[in-house]
C-alpha cells in the first residue's frame, strides 16, 4: 500500500498515448500543429482565470532561470517549496535578493510575510502537507504591495481533484508538477497573463501534451472526493503507540488525508526499509523520494534538529485498511526496541 501517494503517485496510462508518438518535437512546417497546441494552452489557462502558458518542468535548473529572471526585484520564496526549487535557492540566493518564508512551527503554515516584490509560495506545503491560506495572503501581499507578483504550486491540488479558493490573474502564476498527474517527470506547465510570459523560455513539449493535461486535470475534478480519515487515522495510531507518535503540523490545517506523523526516538527511514519487505511505501519528506539520506530540509529550516527531523513520516494516502495501522505500529516498537 502506498502512503505517500501525493508525492509519488502511480504513472499515469496517458504517458503511452504520448510515447508512442514518432517524434517528441512538432514539425517546424506544422504551423497548423503549433496554432492547436497554442489554443490547448490557452484553454487551459484560461479555465483558471488566465491567458497563456507554457513548459515548466520542476527541475533545478528550471527554477534558477526563474529566479535569474526575477533577480532585480525583491523575492520572497517559500522553503516549503518543491525540492528542486530548494536547491535552486541555495544557488540563486548569492546572485539575487531573496528573503526566505518559512512555516510556523505551531500551525505548520505560512502566516506571515516579508515586504516583497515577488512571492512564490505553494499551496500545499512539501514534507508538511498542509494548507497555506493563499486567498488570505494574497489580499495581504496586494494590500501592502498593488504591484507584487504570486508565483505558486498548485500541483497537489489538482492531483486531488480540489477546486481552488483563488484565481489566475495578471499578477499571479500558477506552476503545476505534471509528477502530480502521473505524467513522466520533467513534464510540468506554468499558467500565466501574457505580460509574463517572458519570465519562462518559449519552449513546447510534444504535439497534443496540454490538450491531455488538460483533460487529466477535468477528469480528476469529476472523480467522487474522498472521506478525510486523517483524523481516525492518527486516533488509531496513537491508540496502539501513546506518547510514542505526534505530529509535525497540527490536522486542523493539513490536506486531505495527509499527516506529518513524528515516530519519536527513531530513524523513520529505517523504519522506512522495513515497511517496503511488508509492501507498504512512505517517505520522510521530499529529500527521501528524491533517493537522498538526508532528513526533511524543510523541518531543519523550521528549527528542528536532523536527529528530530529523522522522526517523520509524511504520510498521504486516499484510503486506508486496519491492519495498516498494525503494521506501523509493530514496525514502530520492533525497531525502537533494536534501537536501530
Amino acid at each position: 500500500m502506498h502512503l505517500d501517494l501525493l508525492a509519488n503517485p502511480p504513472l499515469n496510462p496517458i504517458n503511452q498515448s504520448l510515447l508512442a508518438r514518432q517524434t517528441q518535437n512538432i514539425s517546424p512546417i506544422s504551423q497548423a500543429t503549433f496554432k492547436k497546441n497554442q489554443k490547448d494552452i490557452e484553454a487551459l489557462s484560461a479555465s483558471f482565470g488566465g491567458e497563456n502558458g507554457g513548459n515548466f518542468s520542476f527541475s533545478s535548473g528550471e527554477f534558477l532561470e526563474l529566479f535569474i529572471h526575477l533577480k532585480s526585484l525583491h523575492i520572497g520564496f517559500a522553503l516549503s517549496n518543491h525540492q528542486q526549487a530548494y536547491q535552486a535557492y541555495k544557488l540563486a540566493k548569492e546572485i539575487c535578493h531573496i528573503t526566505p518564508i518559512i512555516p510556523n512551527k505551531q500551525t505548520g503554515i505560512i502566516s506571515s510575510l516579508p515586504s516583497c516584490d515577488v512571492y512564490m509560495i505553494p499551496h500545499i506545503n512539501q514534507d508538511l502537507l498542509t494548507c497555506n491560506p493563499i486567498s488570505k495572503l494574497k489580499t495581504q501581499i496586494l494590500s501592502q504591495n498593488p504591484n507584487a507578483l504570486l508565483i505558486i504550486d498548485i500541483s497537489y491540488a489538482l492531483a486531488r481533484g480540489e477546486k481552488l479558493d483563488f484565481s489566475l490573474d495578471k499578477q499571479t502564476i500558477f506552476l503545476c508538477d505534471g509528477e502530480s498527474l502521473g505524467f513522466l517527470r520533467g513534464y510540468g506547465i506554468f499558467l500565466s497573463s501574457n505580460q509574463n510570459l517572458s519570465l519562462f523560455p518559449p519552449i513546447r513539449y510534444i504535439d497534443g501534451f496540454y490538450s491531455v493535461f488538460f483533460e487529466e486535470i477535468k477528469r480528476r475534478q469529476k472523480l467522487p472526493k474522498p472521506q478525510d480519515k486523517k483524523e481516525e487515522f492518527f486516533a488509531f495510531i496513537q491508540e496502539e503507540l501513546q506518547e510514542n507518535v505526534g505530529l509535525f503540523a497540527p490536522l486542523s490545517n493539513a490536506f486531505t488525508n495527509t499527516l506529518a506523523l513524528r515516530l519519536k526516538n527513531i530513524k523513520a527511514r529505517t523504519m522506512i526499509q522495513s515497511l517496503y519487505l511488508e509492501e507498504v511505501f512512505a517517505i520522510n519528506g521530499q529529500e527521501c523520494l528524491f533517493g537522498f539520506a538526508s532528513p526533511s530540509f524543510i523541518l531543519q529550516e523550521m528549527g528542528y534538529t536532523q536527529l528530530q527531523s529523522r522522526e517523520l513520516l509524511s504520510l498521504s494516502f486516499e484510503d486506508y485498511s486496519p491492519k495498516i495501522i498494525k503494521t506501523l505500529a509493530s514496525q514502530y516498537k520492533l525497531i525502537k526496541n533494536l534501537e536501530i
